[in-house]
């Protein structure tokens, strides 16, 4: 009978129910996507070059874990919540304590569960999904990672199933002793919030002095090597709490203050809405605040690593195209060049007996041979050096690099180059080569066919493989498979954080509509307009969103230091991933306002 009535009340209360188990849904999924490649050794060996990324992903997978407890904690207060009520009028009915205990123990832990088991799936469904598109976006192979890690999915399960065991724990000892009368009318109790100023002053000042350790542990990561991470982990983390607890609520409490600011239209109803949400959404605003940077984070990163690519690969090699006796097969693939910036063609003579290259001094003088200066401080802009024809210089190692790349000669072999007026050229023995090297403006769009180019030179001239100096596209296979691992975990992982923070945010939110509703009902009994009803709602709430996003952006900002040893500059370009980042975070905040709005206010 007992458990008859809990199914009921579960069922009266089913979309809060919901509300809860998605949150708990997607909190595990995310949680299993970031195991899938902390706990995957092979993955991070064949897709990183930094000796130091398996310490990275472990603090990553401890702060993660300590953003997924608080989350828990706060999903188990709302579950006990959700029921106090109701097994309150079971003990006045005359069920045991005992039974009730049991009752509300079962219940947490067989949400938990079930939220867990159906979260793994939904992550092992969504790791390969984003995976798979990411792989395509990239140019990343993502090496030795699959959707299915069992592992990860040890870890996932047991983590959470531990921490459901512990709350149901919590729970069944909490409504134990809890008297029925506090119970039954826990809804309707007071929540009274005390002003300390001067502890909410030495708290702001502890966490600005927090966060400056911290933000100085990542820019003096040259010095602190890898003790940098757990420095600013503890800082950042434990700066965020105080300074959103202390500095944000003496804010709102000023403008409270401020009678003629407070007192216009429902400024004073909506400022003691937010001061009321942002005593009790301390940890939760912390927690997205460290979720926003670090999903902004990684895929700013991400971004910094795909875009560096034919930037580093533009640095250290010259033509984009080489060709050596064009056949009919090979231009026609060159003709599907797009972009060309330049084509140039020289005649060269190659004598096999004396290891010797002949190029015409004219032609050559004509078109200077380039070679890029290796410059990775300008991303759009490369500098060349101009080689003419010089007798004087061409037995030296720079004029000979320059030129001999351009024939089929084998540099290595003790290869000669000559410049030669147009007669000796005539005389000189040797085979006629031409030769044909392309420029293009967009390295990663011409990669297709650069690759078939490749493929159909290396099968005629079988030596170019041997030569210390690769062509681009070797050049370009080398280079992405040192970033693009980086660009996928930065992807990725940004990808997972974002969904966490939004649903962790907008769970927390939506969770108290209900409360509010009365609130709202009453001022619109009074006659408050519809229009101020709703931007009481769009301000409020956009101060729940603002806050972490704010925090989030500076933590950022100074975490990208941590990235200068292995980026060129990690802060080039950073308003596109800024752009995408705030078009994507605004529109959790517009579907949170209408979900919120739906469930507050009564219809018109």
């Amino acid at each position: 009978m007992l458990n008859k009535l809990a199914l009921s009340g579960i069922k009266s209360r089913l979309r809060d129910y919901v509300v809860l188990f998605s949150g708990l849904v997607i909190g595990s999924a995310i949680f299993y996507m970031f195991m899938a490649l902390a706990t995957n050794d092979q993955f991070q060996k064949a897709n990183s070059t930094v000796s130091v990324t398996p310490i990275i992903f472990g603090f990553g997978a401890v702060l993660l874990a300590i953003i997924t407890f608080v989350y828990i904690i706060y999903a188990n207060s709302f579950l006990l919540s959700l029921r106090q009520r109701d097994y309150a009028l079971f003990m006045m009915l005359g069920a045991k304590s005992r039974k009730i205990s049991r009752l509300i123990f079962t219940e947490t832990l067989a949400l938990g569960v079930g939220a867990t088991l159906v979260g793994t799936a939904i992550g092992v469904g969504l790791t390969g999904g984003v995976s798979q598109l990411l792989r395509q976006m990239l140019d990343a192979p993502a090496r030795h990672l699959v959707s299915l890690y069992w592992p990860a999915v040890l870890t996932t399960i047991i983590f959470f199933t531990v921490l459901f065991f512990l709350a149901a724990l919590v729970n069944a000892r909490k409504m134990r002793r809890t008297p029925v009368l506090e119970l039954l009318h826990a809804d309707t109790q007071p929540v009274i919030v005390q002003r300390r100023p001067v502890r909410e002053l030495l708290l702001a000042i502890l966490g600005i002095i927090s966060l400056g350790v911290g933000y100085w542990a990542m820019k003096a990561i040259n010095h602190l090597g890898i003790n940098s991470i757990p420095i600013a982990l503890v800082t950042i983390v434990l700066g965020s709490f105080l300074l959103v607890g202390a500095v944000v609520t003496s804010i709102v409490g000023a403008l409270r203050r401020n009678h003629k600011f407070a007192q216009k239209n429902v400024r004073s109803f909506t400022l003691a809405q937010i001061g009321f949400r942002l005593h009790s959404y301390t940890a939760i605003l912390a927690v997205v605040s460290i979720l926003f940077a670090l999903a902004l984070g990684a895929i700013t990163v991400g971004l910094n690593f795909y875009q560096e690519t034919p930037t580093m690969t533009n640095a250290l090699s010259t033509y984009d195209v080489v060709l050596h006796d064009p056949t009919t097969a090979t231009q026609r693939e060159a003709d599907k060049l797009t972009g060309v910036t330049s084509k140039v063609t020289y005649d060269v003579k190659v004598d096999q007996s004396n290891n010797t290259a002949y190029f015409q001094a004219d032609e050559v003088n004509a078109h200077p041979v380039l070679e890029v200066k290796a410059n990775f401080t300008k991303r759009d802009v490369m500098q060349y050096s101009q080689y003419k024809a010089d007798t004087a210089k061409e037995n030296t190692v720079e004029y000979q690099n320059a030129f001999l790349t351009l024939t089929t000669m084998n540099i290595a072999g003790g290869s000669k180059l000559r410049f030669v007026d147009a007669q000796s050229y005539a005389r000189a023995g040797g085979q006629v080569q031409k030769v044909v090297t392309y420029r293009v403006s967009d390295l990663r769009a011409n990669i297709p066919v650069m690759k078939k180019i490749h493929e159909m030179e290396i099968k005629r001239y079988p030596q170019l493989m041997k030569r210390s100096a690769p062509d681009k596209y070797t050049m370009y296979t080398m280079m992405n498979g040192m970033n693009s691992g980086f660009a996928f975990m930065g992807f990725f992982l940004g990808l997972a954080f974002l969904a966490m923070l939004a649903s962790t945010l907008m769970f927390k939110i939506l969770s108290g509509a209900a409360a509010d509703r009365a609130r709202y009902r009453m001022l619109s009994r009074m006659g408050v307009r519809p229009k101020l009803l709703r931007n009481s709602i769009r301000t409020e709430i956009g101060v729940l969103f603002g806050v972490p996003a704010v925090l989030g952006v500076v933590h950022v900002l100074f975490g990208l230091q941590l990235f200068k040893a292995l980026l060129i500059n990690p802060y080039a370009g950073i308003w596109v991933p800024f752009a995408i980042f705030a078009v994507l975070y605004i529109l959790y905040y517009v579907l949170t306002v209408w979900l919120y709005n739906g469930i507050v206010r009564p219809r018109e």
